[in-house]
């Protein structure tokens, strides 16, 4: 299903749930990791790339004051009011759109009443990013409806997502997400320094390199911890250790940490806090080494990068799953792969596979069999490319 198709469903489901047609579509991709396993909210480099799954919601502007936000995938609608959200235990997944309207409206936006319908082709706690995909589109989807309250540039967006995410949902994440999901471009990486948010594209074209994304099946949840608050808790408590032996070096995070003083800490600093660092440290080496390698063509080199990250992440960071181990594992066996490591957060979720276009089809089997023969059940695989970023559309404005 592409972006139109999405939309369509959104579209047809909107009317049939709420008896009239939409008038304003907000969509947004996934995205999936390439390099960069938790260097975001270390202040580090990633490299990213939006993907051509996402959510698409579809929605019109209500003269009475409140907002209904049904969901294809989610039993019921929720309903609540746009100026003051509150949280419910019974949908979490409704607090993603009423994180964002709660950040709109104390950028100085205010809100209406809206009605909307959640279409999605994203799988949820995969590893892609469907959270930020929902966010992202939200956003668009309530600009649109309300275009003259808030003026706010594209990276202004990605960090109000952000903040939704951070303040209403609770769970502690980086700009990455959603930063991907807005900027994404067809064809191209993104390369992100996270502490400056300085940007550009990397070339990644679908004509040499393609990206499969194997779902292992075991979700997520970053904002009911799942080891994520631990790990950023490590990384900031050997930050510390850091700029409190090297005062003049001006450490604030391990984006800080030259790979000098990481070696000379050998013996010194406490043994988990060792590995936690040692992997940022190299991590943000690898993605500035990666791109350089993909603007050079050298497609190759980055996929074995993209192989030594998921080592690090299975040695140094800990936050893999057997199941995502097993998935590199498989791939990495297969003609015309690159390279191969977890996506995302971690504890479950996806690998992301980078190989030639021609062998898409075997290594999907060979992913199939050999996850059946190992866990006696199937992982989802998804093949994408790198693809455009968010956007809204009227339904009424020719296509």
């Amino acid at each position: 299903m592409d972006r139109s198709e999405l939309i369509e469903e959104a579209r047809v489901a909107f009317v049939s749930r709420f008896g009239h047609e939409p008038e304003v579509v907000g969509v947004a991709p996934g995205r999936v990791e390439l390099l960069g396993n938790h260097t975001d909210y270390n202040e580090g480099f990633v490299l990213t790339s939006a993907i051509d799954r996402g959510i698409a919601i579809a929605g019109c502007a209500r003269e009475v004051p409140s907002a209904r936000v049904t969901s294809l995938d989610q039993e019921g609608t929720v309903t609540f009011d746009p100026s003051a959200p509150s949280k419910d235990p019974n949908a979490t997944w409704s607090d993603y759109v009423k994180g964002v309207v709660d950040e709109l409206n104390k950028a100085g936006a205010t809100i209406g009443g809206f009605d909307a319908l959640i279409a999605s082709n994203v799988p949820s706690g995969a590893g892609v990013s469907s959270s930020a995909a929902l966010e992202v589109a939200t956003a668009q989807l309530v600009l649109s409806l309300y275009p003259h309250r808030l003026m706010v540039d594209a990276m202004g967006l990605a960090k109000l997502c952000q903040r939704a995410e951070n303040n209403f949902v609770g769970a502690p994440v980086g700009v990455l997400d959603q930063f991907s999901s807005i900027f994404g471009q067809a064809g191209h990486a993104l390369f992100l320094d996270c502490r400056t948010l300085e940007h550009r594209t990397v070339r990644l074209p679908a004509d040499r390199a393609r990206i499969l994304i194997a779902d292992s099946g075991v979700k997520h949840a970053l904002a009911l911890g799942g080891g994520y608050r631990e790990r950023r808790a490590q990384c900031e408590e050997a930050a510390r250790w850091f700029a409190a032996r090297y005062p003049n070096d001006g450490i604030k995070t391990l984006r800080d940490v030259t790979p000098e003083m990481l070696e000379a800490s050998e013996g010194k600093l406490e043994a988990t806090l060792a590995k936690r660092a040692r992997h940022i440290v190299y991590e943000n080496m690898r993605v500035k080494m990666g791109a350089e390698a993909l603007q050079g063509g050298n497609i190759a080199a980055f996929g074995e990068m993209m192989s030594n990250t998921h080592e690090s992440i299975r040695r140094f960071f800990e936050n893999s799953a057997p199941e995502v181990d097993a998935l590199v594992e498989i791939a990495q066996e297969q003609r015309g792969v690159y390279g191969a490591k977890l996506s995302g957060g971690g504890w479950g979720g996806s690998a992301v596979i980078l190989h030639e276009p021609d062998i898409t089809e075997d290594l999907c089997a060979a992913l199939a069999d050999g996850y059946r023969q190992r866990f006696d059940r199937d992982a989802t695989l998804l093949p994408t490319v790198a693809a455009q970023g968010a956007e809204s559309r009227r339904f009424d404005d020719p296509l």
